[in-house]
Protein backbone atom coordinates (compact mmCIF):
# COMPACT_ATOMS: atom_id res chain seq x y z
CA UNK A 1 0.00 0.00 0.00
CA UNK A 2 2.88 2.32 0.75
CA UNK A 3 3.72 3.82 -2.60
CA UNK A 4 7.37 4.76 -2.90
CA UNK A 5 8.13 8.26 -4.12
CA UNK A 6 10.21 8.62 -7.27
CA UNK A 7 13.86 8.52 -6.29
CA UNK A 8 15.91 11.46 -7.38
CA UNK A 9 19.67 11.87 -7.41
CA UNK A 10 20.82 12.69 -3.91
CA UNK A 11 22.48 16.06 -3.75
CA UNK A 12 25.25 17.11 -1.40
CA UNK A 13 23.71 19.73 0.86
CA UNK A 14 26.36 22.27 1.86
CA UNK A 15 25.50 23.95 5.15
CA UNK A 16 23.66 27.14 4.37
CA UNK A 17 25.43 29.25 6.91
CA UNK A 18 28.79 28.29 5.47
CA UNK A 19 27.77 29.20 1.94
CA UNK A 20 26.49 32.58 3.00
CA UNK A 21 29.57 33.22 5.09
CA UNK A 22 31.80 32.50 2.11
CA UNK A 23 29.80 34.23 -0.60
CA UNK A 24 27.60 36.93 0.83
CA UNK A 25 28.20 37.90 4.41
CA UNK A 26 31.91 38.57 4.09
CA UNK A 27 33.26 41.29 1.94
CA UNK A 28 36.99 42.00 1.55
CA UNK A 29 37.72 39.90 4.63
CA UNK A 30 35.25 41.77 6.86
CA UNK A 31 32.65 39.92 8.93
CA UNK A 32 29.35 41.52 7.95
CA UNK A 33 27.12 38.91 9.60
CA UNK A 34 25.80 41.29 12.32
CA UNK A 35 24.85 43.77 9.61
CA UNK A 36 23.11 41.33 7.28
CA UNK A 37 21.42 38.88 9.65
CA UNK A 38 18.47 41.18 10.51
CA UNK A 39 17.81 41.45 6.76
CA UNK A 40 18.25 37.77 5.91
CA UNK A 41 17.25 35.91 9.07
CA UNK A 42 13.63 35.45 8.05
CA UNK A 43 14.54 33.98 4.67
CA UNK A 44 17.23 31.82 6.28
CA UNK A 45 14.59 30.36 8.59
CA UNK A 46 12.30 29.60 5.64
CA UNK A 47 15.23 28.03 3.78
CA UNK A 48 16.21 25.81 6.72
CA UNK A 49 12.66 24.48 7.20
CA UNK A 50 12.22 23.80 3.49
CA UNK A 51 15.53 21.89 3.15
CA UNK A 52 14.53 19.56 5.96
CA UNK A 53 10.78 19.08 5.66
CA UNK A 54 9.68 20.06 2.14
CA UNK A 55 8.41 17.04 0.22
CA UNK A 56 10.45 18.00 -2.85
CA UNK A 57 13.48 19.41 -1.01
CA UNK A 58 15.84 17.97 -3.62
CA UNK A 59 14.46 20.47 -6.15
CA UNK A 60 15.42 23.53 -4.09
CA UNK A 61 18.20 25.57 -5.76
CA UNK A 62 21.59 25.71 -4.05
CA UNK A 63 22.05 28.60 -1.58
CA UNK A 64 24.45 30.44 -3.88
CA UNK A 65 21.66 30.71 -6.48
CA UNK A 66 19.22 32.35 -4.06
CA UNK A 67 18.59 35.92 -2.94
CA UNK A 68 18.07 36.02 0.84
CA UNK A 69 17.01 39.67 0.87
CA UNK A 70 13.53 39.13 -0.62
CA UNK A 71 10.10 39.43 0.91
CA UNK A 72 8.89 36.05 2.26
CA UNK A 73 6.42 35.23 -0.53
CA UNK A 74 8.95 36.01 -3.26
CA UNK A 75 11.70 34.07 -1.50
CA UNK A 76 9.49 31.02 -0.97
CA UNK A 77 8.52 31.06 -4.63
CA UNK A 78 12.20 30.90 -5.58
CA UNK A 79 12.51 27.63 -3.61
CA UNK A 80 9.51 25.74 -4.96
CA UNK A 81 9.54 22.60 -7.07
CA UNK A 82 7.71 22.49 -10.38
CA UNK A 83 5.44 19.91 -8.72
CA UNK A 84 4.27 22.58 -6.28
CA UNK A 85 1.38 24.43 -7.91
CA UNK A 86 1.25 27.14 -5.26
CA UNK A 87 0.38 24.68 -2.49
CA UNK A 88 3.17 25.88 -0.18
CA UNK A 89 2.49 29.32 1.28
CA UNK A 90 3.84 31.89 3.70
CA UNK A 91 1.54 34.47 5.24
CA UNK A 92 1.67 37.20 7.83
CA UNK A 93 0.29 36.32 11.24
CA UNK A 94 -1.76 39.50 11.12
CA UNK A 95 -5.13 37.93 10.35
CA UNK A 96 -7.19 40.99 11.16
CA UNK A 97 -10.52 40.32 9.41
CA UNK A 98 -11.47 42.69 6.61
CA UNK A 99 -14.96 44.22 6.93
CA UNK A 100 -17.28 42.80 4.29
CA UNK A 101 -20.88 42.89 3.08
CA UNK A 102 -20.67 39.09 2.98
CA UNK A 103 -21.41 38.24 -0.65
CA UNK A 104 -19.61 37.26 -3.87
CA UNK A 105 -20.81 38.25 -7.31
CA UNK A 106 -20.22 37.86 -11.03
CA UNK A 107 -20.63 40.78 -13.42
CA UNK A 108 -22.66 40.16 -16.57
CA UNK A 109 -22.52 42.68 -19.40
CA UNK A 110 -25.90 43.65 -20.80
CA UNK A 111 -26.50 42.98 -24.48
CA UNK A 112 -27.95 46.48 -24.90
CA UNK A 113 -24.84 48.29 -23.61
CA UNK A 114 -21.07 47.99 -23.70
CA UNK A 115 -20.68 49.70 -20.34
CA UNK A 116 -23.58 48.56 -18.14
CA UNK A 117 -23.64 45.37 -16.05
CA UNK A 118 -25.84 43.38 -13.74
CA UNK A 119 -24.23 41.52 -10.83
CA UNK A 120 -25.26 37.92 -10.14
CA UNK A 121 -24.98 37.14 -6.42
CA UNK A 122 -23.08 33.86 -6.28
CA UNK A 123 -22.58 33.38 -2.54
CA UNK A 124 -23.98 34.87 0.67
CA UNK A 125 -22.50 34.35 4.14
CA UNK A 126 -25.17 33.65 6.75
CA UNK A 127 -25.65 36.44 9.34
CA UNK A 128 -23.70 38.90 7.19
CA UNK A 129 -24.99 42.38 6.20
CA UNK A 130 -26.02 40.89 2.83
CA UNK A 131 -27.93 38.05 4.49
CA UNK A 132 -29.56 40.43 6.97
CA UNK A 133 -30.71 42.56 4.04
CA UNK A 134 -32.39 39.47 2.56
CA UNK A 135 -30.00 38.95 -0.37
CA UNK A 136 -29.85 35.41 -1.72
CA UNK A 137 -27.66 33.44 -4.08
CA UNK A 138 -29.08 33.68 -7.59
CA UNK A 139 -30.50 37.19 -7.24
CA UNK A 140 -29.22 40.08 -9.34
CA UNK A 141 -28.09 43.57 -8.42
CA UNK A 142 -29.29 45.97 -11.11
CA UNK A 143 -28.70 49.42 -9.60
CA UNK A 144 -26.50 50.82 -6.81
CA UNK A 145 -27.84 53.95 -5.11
CA UNK A 146 -29.98 54.53 -8.18
CA UNK A 147 -27.09 54.28 -10.66
CA UNK A 148 -26.32 51.58 -13.21
CA UNK A 149 -23.40 49.26 -12.52
CA UNK A 150 -20.41 50.32 -14.60
CA UNK A 151 -16.67 49.85 -14.22
CA UNK A 152 -16.71 53.15 -12.33
CA UNK A 153 -19.62 52.46 -9.96
CA UNK A 154 -18.82 48.77 -9.36
CA UNK A 155 -16.48 49.78 -6.53
CA UNK A 156 -19.57 50.67 -4.50
CA UNK A 157 -20.28 46.92 -4.21
CA UNK A 158 -17.21 46.51 -2.02
CA UNK A 159 -16.50 49.91 -0.48
CA UNK A 160 -18.33 49.15 2.75
CA UNK A 161 -20.83 51.99 3.06
CA UNK A 162 -24.61 51.79 3.37
CA UNK A 163 -26.13 51.16 -0.04
CA UNK A 164 -29.55 51.03 -1.68
CA UNK A 165 -29.75 48.22 -4.23
CA UNK A 166 -32.32 47.40 -6.87
CA UNK A 167 -32.61 43.62 -6.88
CA UNK A 168 -33.75 41.65 -9.90
CA UNK A 169 -34.88 38.11 -10.63
CA UNK A 170 -33.98 35.96 -13.63
CA UNK A 171 -37.09 35.26 -15.69
CA UNK A 172 -37.71 33.60 -19.04
CA UNK A 173 -39.81 35.45 -21.62
CA UNK A 174 -40.41 35.15 -25.35
CA UNK A 175 -38.72 37.62 -27.67
CA UNK A 176 -40.04 39.15 -30.88
CA UNK A 177 -39.22 35.91 -32.72
CA UNK A 178 -41.19 33.87 -30.19
CA UNK A 179 -37.99 32.38 -28.76
CA UNK A 180 -37.54 31.98 -25.04
CA UNK A 181 -35.01 34.45 -23.67
CA UNK A 182 -33.73 34.98 -20.14
CA UNK A 183 -33.89 38.53 -18.81
CA UNK A 184 -33.43 40.24 -15.45
CA UNK A 185 -36.63 41.78 -14.14
CA UNK A 186 -36.65 44.23 -11.25
CA UNK A 187 -38.08 42.80 -8.06
CA UNK A 188 -37.49 45.04 -5.03
CA UNK A 189 -35.29 47.66 -3.41
CA UNK A 190 -32.97 46.61 -0.60
CA UNK A 191 -31.08 48.64 1.98
CA UNK A 192 -27.66 47.04 2.40
CA UNK A 193 -26.13 47.84 5.82
CA UNK A 194 -22.51 48.92 6.16
CA UNK A 195 -19.80 46.27 5.92
CA UNK A 196 -18.55 44.65 9.11
CA UNK A 197 -16.45 41.69 10.18
CA UNK A 198 -18.18 38.43 9.25
CA UNK A 199 -17.37 34.76 9.84
CA UNK A 200 -18.28 32.18 7.21
CA UNK A 201 -19.84 29.10 8.82
CA UNK A 202 -18.16 25.90 7.60
CA UNK A 203 -21.57 24.22 7.57
CA UNK A 204 -23.45 26.44 5.16
CA UNK A 205 -26.62 24.36 4.74
CA UNK A 206 -27.97 20.99 5.83
CA UNK A 207 -31.27 19.36 4.98
CA UNK A 208 -33.04 16.03 4.87
CA UNK A 209 -35.26 15.30 1.85
CA UNK A 210 -37.93 12.62 1.72
CA UNK A 211 -38.54 11.88 -1.95
CA UNK A 212 -42.22 11.42 -2.70
CA UNK A 213 -43.53 8.03 -3.77
CA UNK A 214 -40.21 6.36 -2.91
CA UNK A 215 -38.48 4.96 0.14
CA UNK A 216 -35.56 7.30 -0.51
CA UNK A 217 -34.50 9.66 2.28
CA UNK A 218 -31.61 11.94 1.33
CA UNK A 219 -29.25 13.91 3.53
CA UNK A 220 -27.68 17.06 2.10
CA UNK A 221 -24.71 18.94 3.53
CA UNK A 222 -23.09 22.05 2.04
CA UNK A 223 -19.71 21.87 3.78
CA UNK A 224 -17.48 24.79 2.88
CA UNK A 225 -14.35 24.26 4.96
CA UNK A 226 -12.77 21.38 6.86
CA UNK A 227 -12.33 23.11 10.21
CA UNK A 228 -13.39 21.85 13.64
CA UNK A 229 -14.67 25.16 14.95
CA UNK A 230 -15.26 28.85 14.44
CA UNK A 231 -12.17 29.78 16.49
CA UNK A 232 -8.88 28.07 17.30
CA UNK A 233 -9.51 25.34 19.84
CA UNK A 234 -13.26 25.32 19.22
CA UNK A 235 -15.19 22.21 18.16
CA UNK A 236 -18.55 23.81 17.37
CA UNK A 237 -18.54 22.87 13.67
CA UNK A 238 -17.59 19.27 14.44
CA UNK A 239 -20.40 19.23 17.00
CA UNK A 240 -22.84 20.26 14.27
CA UNK A 241 -21.52 17.49 12.00
CA UNK A 242 -22.03 14.91 14.72
CA UNK A 243 -25.50 16.23 15.56
CA UNK A 244 -26.58 16.27 11.90
CA UNK A 245 -25.30 12.73 11.39
CA UNK A 246 -27.47 11.59 14.30
CA UNK A 247 -30.48 13.40 12.83
CA UNK A 248 -29.86 11.65 9.51
CA UNK A 249 -29.58 8.27 11.24
CA UNK A 250 -32.83 8.80 13.14
CA UNK A 251 -34.61 9.92 9.96
CA UNK A 252 -33.49 6.78 8.12
CA UNK A 253 -31.31 8.57 5.57
CA UNK A 254 -30.19 6.05 2.93
CA UNK A 255 -28.60 8.41 0.41
CA UNK A 256 -26.35 11.40 0.91
CA UNK A 257 -25.29 14.45 -1.12
CA UNK A 258 -22.12 16.22 0.02
CA UNK A 259 -21.76 19.68 -1.51
CA UNK A 260 -18.05 20.62 -1.67
CA UNK A 261 -18.23 23.14 -4.52
CA UNK A 262 -17.00 26.00 -2.30
CA UNK A 263 -14.66 23.91 -0.15
CA UNK A 264 -10.94 24.78 -0.58
CA UNK A 265 -9.78 22.33 2.09
CA UNK A 266 -8.81 22.49 5.75
CA UNK A 267 -7.68 20.11 8.48
CA UNK A 268 -7.11 16.38 8.28
CA UNK A 269 -8.95 15.61 11.54
CA UNK A 270 -12.20 16.80 9.93
CA UNK A 271 -11.59 14.50 6.95
CA UNK A 272 -11.38 11.57 9.36
CA UNK A 273 -14.58 12.57 11.16
CA UNK A 274 -16.60 13.03 7.98
CA UNK A 275 -15.22 9.77 6.62
CA UNK A 276 -16.38 8.00 9.78
CA UNK A 277 -19.88 9.40 9.25
CA UNK A 278 -20.20 8.54 5.57
CA UNK A 279 -18.32 5.24 5.06
CA UNK A 280 -19.92 1.78 5.11
CA UNK A 281 -20.21 0.55 8.69
CA UNK A 282 -18.10 -2.56 8.05
CA UNK A 283 -15.20 -0.34 6.94
CA UNK A 284 -14.85 1.47 10.27
CA UNK A 285 -11.41 0.88 11.75
CA UNK A 286 -10.07 0.12 8.26
CA UNK A 287 -7.19 2.12 6.72
CA UNK A 288 -8.27 5.52 5.43
CA UNK A 289 -5.02 7.00 4.15
CA UNK A 290 -1.25 6.73 4.18
CA UNK A 291 0.91 9.84 4.66
CA UNK A 292 4.35 9.64 3.04
CA UNK A 293 7.02 12.24 3.87
CA UNK A 294 10.40 12.88 2.25
CA UNK A 295 13.29 10.52 2.92
CA UNK A 296 14.67 12.78 5.68
CA UNK A 297 11.38 12.60 7.55
CA UNK A 298 10.38 8.99 6.80
CA UNK A 299 9.92 8.32 10.54
CA UNK A 300 6.76 10.42 10.26
CA UNK A 301 5.20 8.13 7.63
CA UNK A 302 1.96 6.81 9.05
CA UNK A 303 -1.43 5.26 8.40
CA UNK A 304 -4.75 6.89 9.26
CA UNK A 305 -7.80 4.78 9.96
CA UNK A 306 -11.54 5.25 9.86
CA UNK A 307 -11.66 5.64 13.62
CA UNK A 308 -15.13 4.95 15.04
CA UNK A 309 -14.09 6.55 18.33
CA UNK A 310 -14.08 9.95 16.64
CA UNK A 311 -17.88 9.80 16.23
CA UNK A 312 -18.33 10.72 19.92
CA UNK A 313 -22.12 10.89 19.87
CA UNK A 314 -22.37 11.20 16.09
CA UNK A 315 -23.57 8.36 13.87
CA UNK A 316 -22.20 6.32 11.00
CA UNK A 317 -24.70 6.35 8.11
CA UNK A 318 -23.51 3.09 6.53
CA UNK A 319 -23.70 4.38 2.96
CA UNK A 320 -22.79 2.43 -0.16
CA UNK A 321 -22.91 5.45 -2.51
CA UNK A 322 -21.98 9.09 -1.95
CA UNK A 323 -22.93 11.92 -4.32
CA UNK A 324 -20.41 14.79 -4.23
CA UNK A 325 -20.89 18.22 -5.83
CA UNK A 326 -17.56 19.67 -6.97
CA UNK A 327 -16.01 22.68 -8.68
CA UNK A 328 -12.57 24.06 -9.50
CA UNK A 329 -12.46 25.38 -5.92
CA UNK A 330 -12.81 21.89 -4.41
CA UNK A 331 -9.29 21.15 -3.15
CA UNK A 332 -6.96 19.63 -0.60
CA UNK A 333 -8.85 18.08 2.31
CA UNK A 334 -11.99 17.83 0.15
CA UNK A 335 -10.08 15.86 -2.49
CA UNK A 336 -8.50 13.67 0.18
CA UNK A 337 -11.97 12.66 1.39
CA UNK A 338 -13.06 11.78 -2.16
CA UNK A 339 -9.90 9.78 -2.84
CA UNK A 340 -9.92 7.91 0.47
CA UNK A 341 -13.59 6.91 0.30
CA UNK A 342 -13.35 5.63 -3.27
CA UNK A 343 -11.92 2.19 -2.30
CA UNK A 344 -14.87 1.56 0.01
CA UNK A 345 -17.93 2.99 -1.74
CA UNK A 346 -19.29 4.37 -4.99
CA UNK A 347 -18.40 8.08 -5.11
CA UNK A 348 -20.34 9.94 -7.82
CA UNK A 349 -19.01 13.40 -8.74
CA UNK A 350 -21.29 16.11 -10.15
CA UNK A 351 -20.14 19.54 -11.34
CA UNK A 352 -16.65 20.48 -12.50
CA UNK A 353 -13.08 19.17 -12.21
CA UNK A 354 -11.49 19.67 -8.79
CA UNK A 355 -8.24 21.59 -8.23
CA UNK A 356 -5.84 18.62 -7.93
CA UNK A 357 -4.04 18.91 -4.58
CA UNK A 358 -2.88 15.46 -3.46
CA UNK A 359 -0.43 16.64 -0.81
CA UNK A 360 -0.51 17.87 2.77
CA UNK A 361 1.01 20.97 4.34
CA UNK A 362 2.16 21.62 7.90
CA UNK A 363 2.33 24.84 9.91
CA UNK A 364 5.69 26.30 11.04
CA UNK A 365 6.10 29.32 13.31
CA UNK A 366 9.15 31.20 14.52
CA UNK A 367 8.83 33.48 17.54
CA UNK A 368 11.18 36.00 15.93
CA UNK A 369 9.03 36.63 12.88
CA UNK A 370 5.29 37.40 12.52
CA UNK A 371 4.89 34.90 9.67
CA UNK A 372 3.46 31.42 9.29
CA UNK A 373 5.08 29.02 6.81
CA UNK A 374 3.02 26.17 5.33
CA UNK A 375 5.19 23.98 3.08
CA UNK A 376 4.09 20.76 1.43
CA UNK A 377 5.42 17.99 3.68
CA UNK A 378 3.76 14.77 2.52
CA UNK A 379 1.83 13.02 -0.20
CA UNK A 380 -1.55 11.41 0.58
CA UNK A 381 -2.47 7.90 -0.61
CA UNK A 382 -5.70 5.99 -0.13
CA UNK A 383 -5.86 2.38 1.10
CA UNK A 384 -5.19 1.16 -2.46
CA UNK A 385 -1.99 3.22 -2.66
CA UNK A 386 -3.60 5.69 -5.09
CA UNK A 387 -2.78 9.38 -5.28
CA UNK A 388 -3.12 10.10 -8.97
CA UNK A 389 -5.29 13.20 -8.90
CA UNK A 390 -2.74 15.96 -9.34
CA UNK A 391 -4.84 17.13 -12.31
CA UNK A 392 -8.00 17.00 -10.24
CA UNK A 393 -10.95 14.61 -10.15
CA UNK A 394 -13.07 14.81 -13.28
CA UNK A 395 -16.82 14.70 -12.61
CA UNK A 396 -18.94 11.74 -13.65
CA UNK A 397 -21.59 14.28 -14.62
CA UNK A 398 -19.87 17.46 -15.86
CA UNK A 399 -22.17 20.46 -15.41
CA UNK A 400 -21.40 24.19 -15.48
CA UNK A 401 -24.09 25.63 -13.25
CA UNK A 402 -23.80 29.11 -14.79
CA UNK A 403 -25.31 27.66 -17.99
CA UNK A 404 -28.57 27.28 -16.04
CA UNK A 405 -29.24 30.75 -14.67
CA UNK A 406 -32.94 30.08 -14.11
CA UNK A 407 -31.91 27.40 -11.60
CA UNK A 408 -29.00 29.28 -10.04
CA UNK A 409 -30.49 29.25 -6.55
CA UNK A 410 -29.46 29.17 -2.86
CA UNK A 411 -27.56 26.12 -1.67
CA UNK A 412 -30.00 23.54 -0.32
CA UNK A 413 -32.85 24.54 -2.63
CA UNK A 414 -33.95 21.25 -4.28
CA UNK A 415 -34.43 23.06 -7.62
CA UNK A 416 -30.83 24.35 -7.63
CA UNK A 417 -29.11 22.83 -10.68
CA UNK A 418 -26.40 20.66 -9.10
CA UNK A 419 -28.43 19.54 -6.09
CA UNK A 420 -31.39 18.75 -8.34
CA UNK A 421 -29.12 16.71 -10.62
CA UNK A 422 -27.96 14.66 -7.64
CA UNK A 423 -31.55 14.11 -6.49
CA UNK A 424 -32.54 13.00 -9.98
CA UNK A 425 -29.61 10.57 -10.07
CA UNK A 426 -30.74 9.06 -6.79
CA UNK A 427 -34.22 8.56 -8.18
CA UNK A 428 -32.70 7.13 -11.36
CA UNK A 429 -34.20 9.70 -13.69
CA UNK A 430 -31.80 12.46 -14.66
CA UNK A 431 -33.06 15.27 -16.84
CA UNK A 432 -31.26 18.59 -16.78
CA UNK A 433 -33.21 21.83 -17.24
CA UNK A 434 -32.73 23.70 -20.47
CA UNK A 435 -29.57 25.80 -20.61
CA UNK A 436 -30.16 29.53 -20.29
CA UNK A 437 -30.65 31.49 -23.48
CA UNK A 438 -29.57 35.02 -22.65
CA UNK A 439 -27.85 37.89 -24.37
CA UNK A 440 -25.77 38.68 -21.29
CA UNK A 441 -22.12 37.65 -21.08
CA UNK A 442 -20.10 37.03 -17.91
CA UNK A 443 -17.28 39.52 -17.45
CA UNK A 444 -15.59 38.77 -14.13
CA UNK A 445 -16.17 37.19 -10.74
CA UNK A 446 -15.43 38.94 -7.44
CA UNK A 447 -14.95 37.05 -4.18
CA UNK A 448 -14.84 38.72 -0.79
CA UNK A 449 -11.63 38.28 1.17
CA UNK A 450 -12.16 35.87 4.04
CA UNK A 451 -9.90 33.78 6.22
CA UNK A 452 -10.22 30.17 5.10
CA UNK A 453 -7.93 27.21 5.58
CA UNK A 454 -6.96 25.92 2.18
CA UNK A 455 -5.38 22.69 1.01
CA UNK A 456 -4.83 19.90 3.51
CA UNK A 457 -3.27 20.86 6.85
CA UNK A 458 -1.49 18.10 8.76
CA UNK A 459 -1.02 18.47 12.50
Amino acid sequence: MKKILMKRRNQLLIPLLGILTLTTLFSCGQDRWPEYYPLTGRDLWIDSVMRQDYLWYEDIPSPKELNYFQEPAAFLKSLLSSYDKGFSTVDTLDNTPVPSYGFDYTLYKLATSDTVYNALISYVIPNSPAANAGLERGEWIMLIDGDSITKKTEKLLVDGGNRELLIGKYTVQKDEEDKEMGIIQSDRNVNLPAARTVTDNAIHARRIFTLQNTNLIVGYLAYNQFVPGSTDGSQDYNAILRSFSSECKEAGVNNFILDLRYNPGGEMECVQLLGDILAPADKLDSPLAFLQYNNKQSAKNRDLILDAQLLQGGANLNLSTLYVITSGTTAGAAEMLINCLKPYMNVVLIGQTTKGENVGTAVYLNSRYPWVLRPVVCEIFNSNGESEYAEGFKPDYPINETAYLANYLPLGNPDETLLNTALQLIVGNIELPKPSNTRMTADKSVMMKRNVRKGLIIK
